[in-house]
């Protein structure tokens, strides 16, 4: 099946916006008397709030995560000053070029609703997606596929005719599990992590760049065309 659809992750893929992340967990987290070191925010990076919250708060109900995500939402956009967000480098480019191609864009994100479109607003780049699409209401995160699953759906396209672009090794194992072939980007690029996953003998091709500026458009988008190749 030739490729019809990107699905992109939002966070760490299109932009930066890890330290305003850890900063909204440390000040929200700090607030109901949990540390919260670096380590474990990257350990959870990509993961749904409630999959986070959970782990630490096990005698809370689900109405009282739910609010603490709520706070700590409500932090992370009230950090989003006008500049401080910037598409990551090769982004605009890709962006643009699988437009040409006639490709679907879709956004699939953790994140609520309310951030995933105040962040695309503040990086210009909302025009490039036909939706943007949020995990915080489906009964689990990634690794879980639901998320890009869904993507599919709004894409009206086959998961084979999908290639998820993601920078957390939940999201990339999320789309070897939904049946996509994926891009990995940033420090999961060369990480271990991935290398076990994608040494599984099921294993979907999977690219590894450490930022999209480095993808070389015509040979990649030749080898995202054939049914068996290896990105």
């Amino acid at each position: 099946m030739t490729i019809q659809a990107i699905l992109w992750d939002l966070d760490g893929t299109l932009a930066d916006s890890t330290a305003l992340h850890y900063q909204a967990w440390q000040t929200t987290l700090q607030q109901h008397g949990e540390p919260f070191t670096y380590q474990e925010f990257i350990a959870s990076y990509g993961r749904n709030n409630l999959d986070i919250l959970g782990s630490r708060f096990k005698h809370r109900s689900r109405l009282q995560l739910s609010a603490i995500a709520d706070e700590k939402e409500s932090t992370f956009r009230s950090l989003l000053h006008p500049g401080v967000l910037q598409p990551l480098p090769g982004v605009l480019d890709w962006l643009a070029f699988f437009r040409s191609q006639g490709m679907v864009q879709v956004v699939g994100s953790s994140g609520p609703m309310a951030n995933i479109a105040a962040s695309v607003h503040a990086l210009a780049i909302a025009d490039y997606f036909l939706a943007l699409v949020s995990g915080t209401h489906l009964p689990q995160g990634k690794p879980d596929p639901a998320i890009f699953l869904r993507c599919a759906t709004v894409a009206d396209v086959a998961p084979a005719q999908c290639v998820v672009i993601e920078d957390s090794i939940h999201g990339v194992e999320a789309a070897q599990r939904a049946g996509m072939r994926s891009v990995a980007v940033g420090t999961l690029a060369q990480s271990e992590e991935l290398d076990r996953l994608l040494a599984a003998p099921a294993a979907l091709p999977c690219a590894r760049v450490p930022n999209l500026a480095q993808l070389a458009a015509p040979d990649f988008w030749q080898n995202l065309q054939k049914p068996a190749a290896s990105l």
